[in-house]
């Protein structure tokens, strides 16, 4: 081999050595990054499953705690499900009533003779202690079952005030069945938390005796729409109270019509009328008599009791009421006519006044899917912290109730009232209520006996 050919031999082998060695370092490399990106794409998948599964979680969590949700306005608790096609709610109340009176020797001789009665004294009762349960079924359907754990002191033990499944499918309409209280007089349809004295009217109280009032085995309805409200039922015994007897149930119909001309705002006038009509009665007897307007006696001064001799009972009569910002005034008048099976009918009748100022400013607010009135709400609840002082309301009534019917020998008595109230609103749980009332009965018994009294009482609420 010459001297030129190895020296263009080792030239070849060193370029090929040249050439060899960047082509082997790019191998190299590329099987490093090749493997760096299959571990990356590898971690990838293995953050995408952990995020998946997290995800799935979450969703889960967020499924289950929206299975049910959890309100607490003004302290009533409701559950709601998801679809809000299921509620079930918690509610009660509490009224704490405390009250004296004041009766002269001859005033406390007469009545006691009249009664047959002791003297009025002062006490402390639950005039209603509550606690009840509602909510909706499927939507359409509504159910409120609440007991009554008080009652007038000892006058009643705890019991069934209403246990009722109302269908509202159809707008404007609800269908009721249970035992309830059917919708009749203007002030009967206003709650016991939104009345404006400790207790409404003698007239109300009579008017809803024969045929409606609390916990009324009940089938009915009502309707309304902007201005109308009607309802009808058809009504028998109290519930529970004819255990064992099978001729108690009575058999009676109920009716209520009103108008409300402005319900939302501005001046409104309501009219209506309310009605009933008792058959069947059990053992052919119906009686008439109330409290006078206050129940921390249990006593009453106007008393007329029918026996084994009524065929039937109607009591019908207007409701009459008007609106305007914080001021209101209604009235009621009632006829209770008496069919007797033996001698004449009997007519009693029984009415009442009143009108209320709320100085706060507050405005009444009513409510045409009841046909009556709400309660105030206060623009400023009591509070040491925010300077509030709640809502203040000023009212007067005057009541008038007659079940004498001279000509035909019957004499329960002529009464009339006149009644002061002040109201505190402390806010949308609690109210304070003072009632000053004046009492005058006329004409009780056969011998004619006239006797009164004054009273003072004050009502704790407290309702949620």
């Amino acid at each position: 081999m010459t001297l030129r050919n190895i020296l263009l031999a080792g030239t070849a082998l060193g370029a090929a050595t040249l050439l060899a060695g960047p082509a082997l370092a790019a191998s190299n490399t590329q099987a490093e990054l090749d493997a760096l990106k299959a571990q990356i794409e590898a971690l990838q998948r293995k953050i995408d499953d952990v995020e998946i599964q997290q995800g799935n979680r979450i969703k889960t969590l967020e499924e289950r705690r929206a299975e049910v949700e959890v309100s607490l306005k003004n302290g009533r608790p409701v559950f709601t499900s998801a679809s809000g096609a299921y509620t079930f709610g918690i509610s009660g109340r509490a009224h704490i009533d405390v009250g004296g009176y004041h009766q002269n020797n001859s005033d406390e001789t007469q009545m006691i003779a009249a009664t047959g009665n002791t003297g009025l004294r002062g006490n402390a009762n639950f005039r209603r202690a509550r606690l009840s349960f509602n909510g909706t079924l499927a939507k359409d359907w509504q159910y409120n079952i609440e007991f009554n754990l008080g009652d007038s002191g000892t006058e009643s033990n705890a019991r069934i005030y209403e246990i009722a499944l109302t269908y509202k499918a159809i707008d404007g309409y609800n269908f009721i069945v249970g035992a309830t209280k059917p919708r009749m007089t203007l002030d009967d349809s206003t709650s016991s938390n939104d009345i404006t004295f400790i207790e409404r009217a003698t007239a109300v109280n009579l008017a809803t005796t024969p045929a409606a009032g609390e916990a009324r085995m009940s089938v009915g309805g009502t309707y309304n729409n902007d201005n109308f409200f009607g309802a009808a039922f058809y009504t028998s015994g109290v519930a529970e109270a004819g255990a064992g007897l099978t001729d108690y149930d009575s058999s009676n119909v109920v009716g209520r019509l009103a108008y409300a001309t402005s319900p939302k705002e501005g001046l409104n006038f309501h009219i209506g009328a309310s009605g009933s009509h008792s058959f069947n009665l059990p053992g052919d007897a119906i009686r008439f008599r109330d409290r006078p307007e206050l129940r921390v006696d249990a006593q009453r001064m106007i008393d007329v009791n029918f026996a084994n001799n009524v065929d039937t009972v109607s009591v019908y009569g207007p409701e009459l009421a008007v609106n305007y910002g914080p001021f209101r005034a209604q009235g009621e008048y009632y006829r209770y006519d008496v069919n007797r099976l033996v001698g004449n009918d009997i007519n009693l009748n029984a009415w009442y006044l009143q009108a209320s100022w709320v100085i706060t400013g507050e405005p009444y607010k009513y409510d045409i899917k009841k046909g009556a009135y709400s309660g105030v709400k206060p623009n400023n609840p009591f509070s040491t912290v925010t300077g509030g002082y709640g809502a203040w309301e000023v009212a007067a009534r005057y009541s008038q109730a007659d079940l004498n019917d001279t000509g035909n020998n019957i004499f329960g008595g002529e009464q009339r009232i006149i009644t002061l109230g002040l109201n505190w609103y402390v806010n949308n749980n609690m109210r304070f209520m003072l009632n000053y009332l004046d009492v005058d009965v006329e004409d009780r018994t056969a011998a004619l006996r006239d006797f009164g009294h004054q009273a003072v009482a004050l009502r704790t609420q407290v309702a949620f």
